[in-house]
This record gives structure tokens, C-alpha cells and sequence, in this order.
């Protein structure tokens, strides 16, 4: 049988191998046609797993993008209608500038100028009425705090879509202060309304400006003599000086008697006579014992009679700078000891620092964004500046509002502000103490640091303090001068949130503008991956055609080869 195939009845091998080559050419003819039918070459995940889940991901944030595209377009419309009505007050306000200009001409009846100034008001609260674009009004708020003390009055602006490497998404938003546009609002505060963030006399401390020392510690004493000194008579005490918070202190016993008299004197009689000579005496006993003192006489003025003072020297090598007498005894009747046993002095000065004291005068708010400061300087050193906020106002009082309802308040506040620089505060009633701060400066008397505070000032400087709505030209007290300065405060309002508004319609059209651009770069991505090339497609599918006929030519001669055998049985 070599050289010839083997027929069979039962097993026709060609038209079986005809119709698989069929079968694989119609699979690919249908594959073929779905790619023309539907355009594209990826329609399914079994069809390529990867560029099917990127596509559909892609055509997802597409989706996303274009809603946010729609978001833009909703802000623009917002904006454009905000700006047109900030444009329109600022028009009006101009208008209601000129009209007070013309009231202050002599002879010009204001009560018809006040007329035109309320119909311009009225329109102003039409404009600001009527700058709502689908319910939403972005120049009259209903907060009801003034727009001052409101922390947080933002509007947020839907302006991106993005997925990050790993595959997280995030919306990012244009953030809009209201606070800023609102030219009406329940609680005060916006651009037609006065400001309340002035901080006028800052409780009294606006005026300080001070530079102040102190001197070394003493005591005054009233001379009570003349005395006699026999040889049995002395004055005796105690004698402690520089004892302070931070130092105890040289204490030493000192008598006075007829031969101390007379040795520092030059005398021979034991006689005191007049204050001069208790100095000299003092003085003598003070070099003798060691004590780091010194005395000063003189004639009283303004009390009128003899005086004598004991003052540290400083020298002990101790913190503090104190004078202190006490256990006097005497050998005289009535423990006389030509004053140095009276406890009633007119100055006692003791472990002196630096001080100075102003009055409260009254409650104040620090608003956000306002801010106090001054000049400090500790000992003559470069002076640096103090700057207190709302930050710190809240953290010295355990507050969250700005309130300064006392001068234990302001005292707190600056103790805090000076904290870590050498200045105190500490108030009594009503009256606040600005010191040195014991623990940076412990040295007391001359050799504690000047203090020097200057340069109180506030960073809001002069605002507008009258609503538009209240004002009155009519009045007799009426200031047009201020009216006119307050105009310029709104107009200055108006015109920089008309600009805030423009600068962000820029932003949101150039955003919108590549939305559009992006989600077409996009349909561009995807369509590469996914979508079939036509020209090939079809190209395939003419030829896919003439082997279907082929093919099927083919199965219909395998199966012609069974009639020839049947021929043969016939």
C-alpha cells in the first residue's frame, strides 16, 4: 500500500482537517467583525487583561473629570456674578464719596444730599441682594458673629482630579474666604459694616514709653538728737544688709558709744548734735565692722526736719540690695536712740527692681489677623521687638475669643509675651506692674538691668468705625472728615475683593481649559490602547472572507471523496 492513502468509510481525515482549518478561520472572522462592528480591539478583559483595566479606569476618571469640568463651570458662574456685584458697589461707593464731597460746600442743603445718599444705600443692598446665582450669595453671609472674631468663612471650589502612583484619587479644591467678599453680613463685619478690630488704648498700655532703673536698698530715718554720750551709755542693733529672695545676707552688731563718738567726731565730749554728725558716726561704725554700708544726711524740704539714710554699698557679693534694723537698744530713758529705734520710716527701700505702672482702661478684643507689639530692651542691651496676637492672648487666658476682660488679663498676657526675655507683668486692682523677671535678673537695686519699653503700636492702625447705613450728614455733629476717611477704608475693601474675585475667575477658566484639554488627551490615551485600526480591520476581515470560501470548497471536495467510494458498490 506505499504510495497510496488510505480511504476509510467510517474516518473522512480530510474533511475533518477542512473543517478545523474552518473553524479557526470563522473564529477569527468573528473576532474580526466585532473589532468592525464596535471600533475597537480591546472589548473585554479576556481580550487583553492589562489595557482593558487600564481603559476602563481611565474612562472612570474621565467621567470624574468631566463632572468636575461641569464643577468649574458652576464656580465661574458664581464668581462672575459675585465680581459683577462687588463692581457695581464699588461704582455706587465712588458715587457716594462724591455726594459728601459736595456736602461739605457752604450753603448746601445736606438734608437733600442725605436723601440721594439713602436712595445710593438702597441700591447698594439691591446689588447685594441680587448677586445670587442658584440660591448661592456670596456678598451677604448670615454669620451670625461679626466676620472679625469668625475664624474659619471659607467656600471651597471643586478644581481637580488626580490619582496618585499608587492608585489613590484626590479631589483638590480652590478655597475662597468669604470673610473678605461679603459686603453685608447678620453679624457686622462686612465691607459696608464698621471694623472692630481697633484696639484702641490696648487697656492703657498704648501710651507706655518708658526707660526706668532702680537704686540701691535703704532706709530713712528721722535724727532725733542732740545726745550726750557718758562712758556707761551706748546704742546697740543689728544691722543686716543685701538679704533678699536669693541671698541671705551679711548681718553684723553694731554699738555706738562715747568712744566711737569722739574717734570719728575728733571730739572729746561724746556729744551728737546735729544729723551731719550721725552720718559721720554711722559711717565710722560701718568701716570699723566691716559692713558694706554707707549714711547720707540732709535737711528735709518737704518733710521739714533732719534726716538720715542707710544705704547698701553693694558689696557684699550677694543678690540682694536691703537695708534692715532691728533689735535697737539703748542705755538712754525710753530706749532713746536718736531715731534708729523708729520703725515708722519715710522711705524703705528694699531689693528694688526695675518697675513701671500703668492703669487699666478698659476691655478689648484681639481679633484674628490683629496683633499688638513693642520695643523691650533688658540692661541697656540691643532692644528687641515683643509681638502679641490672638494666638498667644488665647494661650496666656485659656480663652478662645480674644478677650482681654481685666488687667490681671493684660498681666497674663504680658508675662507671656515677655516669657524667656526678662519682662513680668503683675497686676494689683487695676494697675499693672511691668518688672524685670527675678529669675533671669536676680542681682536687685543698681545692680539689676534698666527696663525700657517702646514703641506700643497695633498692626490695624485706623478702621472704619460707622456702619454705611447709619450714616447721617445732617446731624450737626456729624464729621464728614471722618465719613470721607471711612469711604476710602470701604472702597479700599471693595476694590481688593473685587481683584481677590477676578485672579481667581483667571484661575478657574484656566483650570476649566485644561479639564477639557485633559479628559481629550485622555480619549486620545485610551483610544490608542483599545480601539482597532479600521484600515487593518477590514483589510483582515476581506481577507478572512475569501478563506472562508476556500475553506469551505475545501470541506465540500473532502466530502466528495465518500461519494466516489459508494461508486464503487453500486
Amino acid at each position: 500500500m506505499n504510495g497510496f492513502e488510505m480511504t476509510s468509510i467510517l474516518t473522512n481525515i480530510s474533511a475533518m482537517a477542512a473543517l478545523h482549518t474552518l473553524r479557526g478561520i470563522n473564529s477569527g472572522m468573528g473576532e474580526t467583525q466585532a473589532q468592525v462592528a464596535s471600533g475597537l480591539r480591546i472589548q473585554a478583559a479576556d481580550d487583553n487583561a492589562a489595557y482593558w483595566s487600564i481603559s476602563t479606569t481611565m474612562r472612570s476618571d474621565n467621567k470624574a473629570i468631566s463632572a468636575v469640568a461641569d464643577a468649574l463651570g458652576f464656580s465661574s458662574a458664581k464668581l462672575d456674578v459675585t465680581s459683577s456685584g462687588l463692581e457695581n458697589i464699588v461704582d455706587l461707593l465712588s458715587e457716594y464719596k462724591a455726594r459728601i464731597v459736595a456736602a461739605m460746600e457752604p450753603g448746601v442743603d445736606r438734608s437733600k444730599v442725605q436723601k440721594e445718599l439713602d436712595q445710593l444705600y438702597g441700591q447698594m443692598e439691591s446689588v447685594v441682594e441680587s448677586a445670587s446665582f442658584n440660591g448661592v450669595n456670596w456678598l451677604k453671609s448670615a454669620q451670625p458673629d461679626n466676620l472679625w472674631a469668625v475664624s474659619d468663612f471659607k467656600s471651597e471650589m471643586v478644581a481637580s482630579f488626580a490619582r496618585s502612583a499608587n492608585g489613590s484619587v484626590d479631589i483638590k479644591t480652590i478655597d475662597l474666604d468669604l470673610a473678605g467678599i461679603s459686603a453685608l453680613n447678620t453679624g457686622g463685619g462686612g465691607i459696608l459694616q464698621k471694623d472692630i478690630r481697633s484696639l484702641g488704648t490696648i487697656g492703657g498700655f498704648r501710651p507706655t514709653d518708658f526707660t526706668t532703673y532702680s537704686h540701691q536698698g535703704h532706709q530713712d530715718h528721722g535724727f532725733t538728737g542732740p545726745a550726750t554720750f557718758g562712758a556707761a551709755d551706748e546704742v546697740r542693733f543689728d544691722i543686716t544688709v543685701d538679704e533678699g529672695v536669693f541671698s541671705g545676707g551679711v548681718k553684723q552688731t553694731i554699738v555706738i558709744d562715747r568712744t566711737l563718738i569722739d574717734a570719728a567726731l575728733g571730739t572729746a565730749d561724746g556729744k551728737i548734735n546735729t544729723v551731719d554728725q550721725m552720718r559721720s558716726v554711722l559711717e565710722k561704725a560701718f568701716v570699723d565692722n566691716g559692713v558694706p554700708a554707707t549714711a547720707f544726711s540732709y535737711i528735709g524740704i518737704s518733710l521739714g526736719e533732719n534726716r538720715f539714710e542707710i544705704a547698701s554699698l553693694e558689696t557684699s557679693g550677694h543678690h540682694g540690695s536691703s537695708i534692715i534694723i532691728d533689735n535697737v537698744t539703748s542705755t538712754f530713758t525710753g530706749n532713746y536712740a536718736l531715731g534708729l529705734e523708729s520703725t515708722s520710716h519715710v522711705i524703705d527701700h528694699d531689693n528694688m527692681y526695675p518697675s513701671w505702672k500703668f492703669g487699666f482702661d478698659g476691655p478689648f478684643q484681639v481679633h484674628n489677623l490683629a496683633e499688638f507689639s513693642f520695643e523691650l530692651s533688658m540692661g541697656g542691651a540691643l532692644s528687641t521687638t515683643v509681638t502679641v496676637d490672638r494666638t498667644i492672648v488665647d494661650a496666656a487666658l485659656g480663652t478662645s475669643d480674644g478677650i482681654v476682660s481685666s488687667a490681671a488679663d493684660l498681666a497674663a498676657i504680658l508675662t507671656r509675651a515677655g516669657q524667656g526675655r526678662g519682662l513680668v507683668a503683675n497686676a494689683t486692682a487695676n494697675m499693672i506692674e511691668l518688672t524685670a523677671d527675678q529669675t533671669m535678673y536676680p542681682d536687685a537695686g543698681t545692680k539689676a538691668p534698666t527696663l525700657t519699653v517702646t514703641n506700643v503700636r497695633d498692626n490695624i492702625g485706623w478702621v472704619v468705625d460707622f456702619d454705611l447705613k447709619d450714616v447721617n450728614i445732617v446731624n450737626p455733629q456729624a464729621n464728614l472728615d471722618h465719613y470721607l476717611d471711612g469711604l476710602e477704608d470701604m472702597l479700599k475693601k471693595a476694590t481688593t475683593a473685587a481683584a481677590t474675585l477676578g485672579s481667581l475667575q483667571m484661575r478657574v477658566d484656566m483650570q476649566s481649559n485644561f479639564a477639557r484639554t485633559l479628559m481629550d488627551t485622555i480619549d486620545k490615551g485610551v483610544g490608542r490602547l483599545v480601539d482597532a485600526d479600521m484600515n487593518e480591520a477590514s483589510t483582515r476581515l476581506k481577507a478572512q472572507q475569501s478563506q472562508q470560501q476556500l475553506a469551505v470548497q475545501a470541506l465540500s471536495i473532502a466530502n466528495s471523496n465518500a461519494d466516489n467510494v459508494l461508486q464503487l458498490f453500486r
